[in-house]
């Protein structure tokens, strides 16, 4: 009775917990009223499970119909959490882990039910209900969010923001837009002449975040010729960026046609709605998990090439090589103003 007692006590302090991080989440929220519906549910389930726990713990409740009513808010916190988190961001983490204790403590809990069959039968019937919804149940579809205006336009917006370089967009041939697949695209070559590089910024839009990503630099660049010789993630603080780091895969590419060496420094990664990530697979569950609003409702891809000069030598993917600067240096342009001028504000209620 103790034992059992204790985890009462231990489970009504994780949805207490739990209870706390949804308050702090409903303090957040701007505009979707979706998402202020779900915050007042889990408020109230966190509450009430809180308080059921507590009871149950007392003796003031018996465990044997508590087990079927405790695994509601125990499940939906632990689904509502799990998603998130594939971000790897510390609040969101935080919140997996309570959830993941608010299990813990249930199955803890459960456990001493055993010598009255029937309750602790209840209890497993309860989590195998819960455990069956998990595997069933698919988030609605993402609404479509338009971009706010044509990425066409961002090339002479790069330019004016970095002096001497020029360049403009080019349209890719029909039958590459096809296996593309975005709804909109930049495909923007830059020189300089005081430079012996040349950039390339591409960066796709996709309105729908449910689409395959089927262009991605270490397919497409292996399939023209390449070789990858090296990938790895690097955080690149970039000002603008809701004060986050952007860990971008950084790439070295080569091609050589026994006569001369071609190489190229790319930085690459995928925004799903608010959040960024460098894995395509981590992309792809984004946009199939988030369906809400700031949650993800659209892909977009990002891509800054430098191309060396012939000859050049010297380690390319060193931080403080000259091809790795100019990189970091297009991202801290380019960020600020897709995130400014292109990317739709999907906490001001446009998202799906």
């Amino acid at each position: 009775m103790a034992r059992r007692a204790g985890w009462g006590w231990a489970g009504a302090a994780v949805l207490a917990a739990a209870l706390a991080g949804s308050l702090v989440d409903a303090a957040r929220l701007r505009g979707d009223w979706r998402d202020t519906v779900l915050a007042v549910a889990a408020i109230v389930l966190a509450a009430g499970g809180a308080a059921l726990f507590a009871l149950v713990a007392t003796g003031r409740a018996p465990a044997a119909r508590a087990a079927p009513a405790l695994v509601v808010p125990v499940a939906l916190l632990l689904l509502h959490a799990a998603p998130l988190a594939v971000t790897l961001e510390p609040w969101r983490l935080a919140r997996l882990g309570v959830a993941a204790g608010g299990v813990a403590a249930y199955l803890g809990w459960a456990a001493g039910l055993r010598r009255t069959l029937p309750g602790y039968a209840t209890c497993l019937a309860a989590l195998g209900t819960a455990a069956g919804f998990f595997a069933v149940w698919e988030p609605p579809p993402p609404k479509p969010v338009p971009i706010a205006q044509p990425l066409a336009r961002l090339g002479p917006a790069m330019a004016a923001r970095m002096p001497g370089w020029q360049g403009r967009h080019e349209s890719l041939p029909p039958d590459i837009e096809k296996v593309l697949g975005a709804d909109e695209y930049l495909n923007l070559m830059l020189e300089s002449p005081q430079e012996p590089y040349r950039i390339l910024v591409f960066v796709t839009y996709n309105a729908n975040a449910l689409t395959q990503i089927p262009h991605v630099p270490w397919v497409c660049m292996t399939q023209a010729g390449f070789r990858l010789v090296e990938i790895r993630q690097d955080g690149v603080p970039i000002p603008g960026a809701a004060g986050r780091e952007i860990e971008p895969n950084v790439m070295l590419f080569e091609r050589s046609d026994g006569v001369s060496v071609a190489r190229a420094v790319m930085f690459q990664y995928f925004r799903v709605g608010d959040t960024y990530t460098s894995g395509r697979q981590v992309a792809r569950f984004l946009a199939t998990a988030g369906s809400r609003g700031h949650q993800g409702s659209y892909l977009s891809q990002t891509q800054v090439a430098v191309w060396l000069p012939a000859g050049e030598t010297g380690d390319a993917l060193a931080k403080n090589s000259r091809a790795y600067c100019l990189a970091v240096e297009f991202l801290n342009v380019l960020v600020p103003l897709l995130e400014a001028d292109y990317y739709p504000n999907l906490r001001d209620a446009q998202g799906g």
